[in-house]
């Protein structure tokens, strides 16, 4: 009992030990359910995957899925989901309307990041038409917006452009697509891009976007100092912007911007005026900025020459070498990382052979532990059944040494009962098993009994010493000719070894004694016994020295 226990400990123990964390299927699962609501919890929950590469198909095709939408809702580098392609095809054939629009805009950045802007326009407007054909005018606004913003940082074609932002616009106004038209109307000297951009800053003050307010106007300001040339409307809209905001990060740029304008009017007092206060706010915020820092050094250059017939870079130029010193130790500091990041990588795969290495041998110590505490019990309980079948066959000869042991009445003639007896005294007599136990039996005599019993059956076995040539005379004088009325009848039917089962029988050995006596098992003899029946044309059931006797 003890040593079962151990084994049931050893193997939860091992299987334990076996176990893996979290499994892929349920972190994908969960985080199927969060795409909509929380993409950071998605973004966790799929670094948290050991192996998605061996998820099923369809789900490794989520998997994919979800990774491309993590990257595009985070606006990172989607150059490596190459797995959005077959996950596209999938959920636009099974059906899955929550994700099928979005899949046209996962796509089509894809495709985007990789270079393939013409198929990335082809996708826009498959997307926006099967979005027009579900009534969802918002997607198919967001479809040409996308399809505009490529025709102007890709094509740089301002008039496809505004076209798209103007086809946007008729599905839904937004300030965003009213700014951007306004921009490329702009860029095109369109009179009407100042309307749109005018109308772009209503709307997102109407809707309390004062952030995105601010940024259209001095989009639309520094657009009249480069590209308009209108130098007082720029002043203008400045001016604006700064009664709306006081954040610092925006009014440098606008002082800056207005101290640009004021340099080119000719006005050098306003000029350093506005560029003195617009470094100010640069060094509020407390960061550096390399365009901000060159176009301060520029500007108070061109005032200084334009004042004092002279000016200074020196100071400016250092900075320029600093930044590019700094970038070459940022870029050495970048390899290294990535060395240090592929060595923990490469001492990584080593852990996770290792770990599977480690599953592997525990796996194999539980297999060796399972086949030993198998083997041990089959043979202690094969070892225990043939200890009792030689029990059982030592109370067998002991009753048949018995039966045969006891005195015969005098009498003329043998009954059936004493014919039996004194077949059975015979059989014994040739087994010497009468010699070995004459007299008291004694503990000698009950191990040879013993060694008998226990016999190997198919070798060496006690029907070997059985002359039946010579038994055969005994069984017909003492059984009306039994044996040779069964060869008269059924002639080479039975075999030798069926006619002496049979001949047994009819002598009124039991199952058990037969097999004892003849060294064979006892569901050997019940074998024998259903293919006499089927020999005879028997009912399976029948009983054998019946039929035979009838």
């Amino acid at each position: 009992m003890s040593m079962r226990l151990f084994v049931l400990f050893a193997c939860l123990l091992l299987t334990t030990a076996c176990r893996r964390g979290a499994d892929d299927l349920t972190l994908l699962r969960h985080a199927d359910t969060l795409w909509l609501t929380n993409t950071d919890s998605v973004a966790v929950l799929l670094r948290q995957m050991e192996r998605p590469e061996l998820l099923p198909r369809e789900d490794r095709l989520r998997y994919g899925w979800l990774r491309a939408y993590v990257d595009y809702d985070r606006n990172a580098s989607m150059t490596e989901d190459s797995l959005i392609l077959p996950a596209f095809d999938y959920f636009t054939t099974s059906g899955d309307s929550a994700r099928l629009l979005t899949s046209y805009l996962l796509k089509a950045a894809y495709l985007h990041a990789k270079g393939h802007h013409d198929r990335e326009l082809a996708v826009l407007d498959s997307g926006c038409v099967q979005a027009l054909s579900w009534d969802d005018c918002i997607r198919a606004g967001d479809f040409l917006a996308e399809k505009g913003e490529c025709y102007v940082y890709t094509y740089k074609d301002y008039t496809r452009a505004a076209d798209a932002y103007r086809r946007a616009l008729t599905l839904r106004e937004t300030a965003a697509n009213h700014f951007s038209l306004g921009i490329c109307l702009g860029l095109q000297k369109a009179d009407s891009a100042v309307w749109h951009t005018n109308r772009s800053v209503v709307l997102a003050l109407q809707q309390g976007d004062t952030t995105q307010a601010v940024r259209y106007l001095r989009n639309q300001a520094q657009m009249m100092v480069y590209v308009s040339i209108d130098y007082y409307e720029a002043i203008r809209l400045l001016h604006r912007l700064l009664d709306l905001t006081d954040s610092p990060d925006v009014l440098d740029i606008a002082c800056v911007t207005m101290s640009e304008c004021f340099l080119k009017l000719g006005r050098f007092d306003s000029a350093q005026y506005y560029l003195d206060k617009g470094r100010a706010y640069y060094h509020r915020e407390g960061y550096k900025s390399v365009t901000a820092e060159n176009q301060l050094g520029y500007l108070q250059g061109v005032l200084d020459y334009a004042c004092t017939g002279t000016f200074d870079y020196l100071s400016l130029m250092r900075y320029n070498d600093s930044v590019g010193n700094a970038l070459n130790a940022l870029h050495s500091t970048i390899r290294q990382k990535d060395r240090t990041r592929d060595d923990l990588s490469e001492a990584n795969l080593h852990l996770l052979v290792d770990r599977q290495r480690m599953r592997l041998w525990l796996q194999g110590a539980l297999l060796f532990l399972l086949l030993i505490g198998g083997t041990t019990f089959y043979l202690f309980h094969r070892r225990r059944a043939r200890l009792i079948e030689a029990e059982e066959r030592i109370e067998t000869l002991d009753r048949l040494l018995a039966e045969v042991s006891v005195p015969s009445p005098s009498s003329t003639a043998l009954s059936a009962r004493e014919d039996d007896r004194l077949f059975r005294r015979i059989l014994l007599q040739q087994l010497g098993l009468i010699r070995l136990v004459a007299g008291q039996p004694t503990a000698q005599n009950q191990e040879l009994l013993r060694r008998f019993s226990t016999l190997p059956h198919p070798d060496d076995t006690a029907e070997g010493l059985l002359v039946w040539d010579d038994l055969y005379p005994l069984i017909d004088r003492l059984y009306d000719n039994f044996h040779a009325r069964l060869v008269a009848r059924f002639g080479t039917l039975l075999t030798d070894k069926e006619q002496q089962l049979c001949c047994l029988l009819r002598a009124d050995f039991t199952t058990k004694e037969i097999s004892v006596l003849t060294g064979q098992s006892v569901p050997t003899i019940y074998q024998r016994k259903t293919t006499i029946r089927k020999k005879l044309g028997m009912d399976e059931k029948g009983d054998i020295v019946s039929f035979l006797a009838s």
